[in-house]
């Protein structure tokens, strides 16, 4: 690393992107962050917040022009308006992980193909565009299946379980008021599920690469809920999916963080045309579910479970330090639950009331992140526990965010 401060890009305001600016700070670095919206979050705590759209190619070209290199917080950003501002730049900066890295991820149908195409364990998948192409997709893919717009769903949006064609009718409705004629979908395998898991993965410019300990994950309703470290699952379970995501971000040739999620399962998919990955013990199935190329939700635990966090991490690779290896604090377990604005609603209140998390010892981190108008379903923070086990840990936490979900003193 130089002796010069570098400055790092973030485009996007929201909570990653404002934990990332806080790590970097921690390392000197200066930070700009570029969102369209001026309440973003990261104005309550980064002085150097551009509010600008976008599709705005001077605002970003200016915006991008004073950084040294460039990250995201989100994959929904379209790249061509990125590509050409960066090529009328005399001097443009890297993007890490790159736009073709994100080209690839933030497309549904663009990242199963990669999946496909590079021999990754993945689930059964089909594609179709428009009503009448999906009729025949679905017929010959078969029910019950699960139907994801290609681009923008994420935590459940988007999504719609397809038992027959009663559903499938229901739901081309909903995609053509919302999308249009033209929707595109991804048709996939539903699987049994024994669990989910997810491993996020750090990898330097020179292509070493690092990685955390794998997670436990826990859904409701399309959202993740909590997570767990060490995951409850076979050693030899956990090496596989390790070993899967860092493969992943090799041949994705990532710089800075790749977040793999995982599916595992007892019994292989029922058809053709998805990579089964089997483990000695159990034999069960891991299949890879989905790639983010930046901090993820269950990395949020890593704040308080690990040697380095998540943030941290694609803090140093951003600075030219080398990539770190994560290790675990001890031999206790962690839970992070997420505080969704569910639990603002339920109190009555915009500002959330904290007092009844004096009676949680095992908390060791609640953190609110300053969005404004809190919705149902909508992630407006987290908390992290500490237990003797992985079940310990997360009673705790659930335990924590039920005394929050009411009224002090109700």
């Amino acid at each position: 690393m130089s002796d010069a401060r570098r400055r790092v890009a973030i485009l996007g305001g929201g909570q990653l992107g404002t934990m990332l600016a806080e790590a970097l700070f921690d390392l000197d670095a200066d930070v700009s962050l570029y969102d369209p919206h001026a309440d973003a979050p990261a104005r309550r705590r980064v002085p150097d917040v551009v509010t600008g759209r976008w599709d705005d190619r001077a605002a970003l070209g200016r915006f991008l022009a004073r950084a040294d290199v460039v990250t995201y917080e989100f994959e929904h950003i379209e790249t061509r308006w990125l590509r050409d501002v960066l090529a009328a730049l005399p001097s443009p900066p890297p993007v890490w992980p790159s736009l073709d890295v994100l080209d690839t991820l933030r497309c549904r149908l663009a990242e199963k193909t990669f999946l496909r195409d590079a021999g990754l364990p993945h689930v059964a998948f089909a594609h179709a565009r428009g009503r009448a192409e999906l009729d025949a997709v679905a017929h010959a893919f078969g029910y019950p299946f699960l139907m994801k717009t290609s681009r923008g769903g994420y935590d459940g949006k988007g999504q719609f379980l397809i038992r027959g064609d009663e559903a499938l009718e229901v739901a081309c409705g909903t995609l053509e008021t919302s999308i249009g004629p033209d929707f595109e979908v991804v048709l996939e395998d539903p699987l049994p599920l024994e669990a989910e898991a997810s491993a996020i993965v750090i990898r330097d410019p020179s292509g070493a690469t690092t990685h955390f300990p794998v997670f436990e994950n826990t859904h409701a309703a399309g959202v993740l809920d909590v997570t767990l470290v060490p995951a409850r699952l076979p050693e030899e379970v956990n090496r596989v999916i390790a070993s899967l995501a860092e493969e992943t971000a090799r041949r994705l040739d990532v710089v800075g963080l790749l977040s793999v999620e995982f599916f595992v399962t007892r019994t292989p998919g029922s058809r053709r045309g998805g990579h089964v990955v089997s483990t000695i013990n159990g034999g069960r199935h891991v299949y890879v579910n989905e790639l983010a190329p930046r901090p993820h939700n269950s990395g949020h635990v890593t704040r308080r479970a690990c040697s380095v966090s998540q943030f941290d991490a694609l803090a140093r690779v951003l600075v030219g330090l080398p990539a770190p290896t994560p290790r675990l604090l001890g031999t206790d377990a962690y839970c992070m639950a997420n505080l969704l604005g569910d639990v603002w609603l339920a109190q009555g209140r915009s500002a959330l009331d904290l007092r009844a998390l004096d009676a949680h010892p095992e908390l060791l981190e609640v953190v609110l992140y300053g969005k404004e108008g809190a919705k149902a379903r909508r992630k407006m923070g987290h908390l992290v526990t500490l237990g003797a086990s992985p079940e310990a840990a997360r009673d705790a936490a659930l335990a924590a965010r039920r005394s929050l979900a009411r009224p002090f003193g109700g």
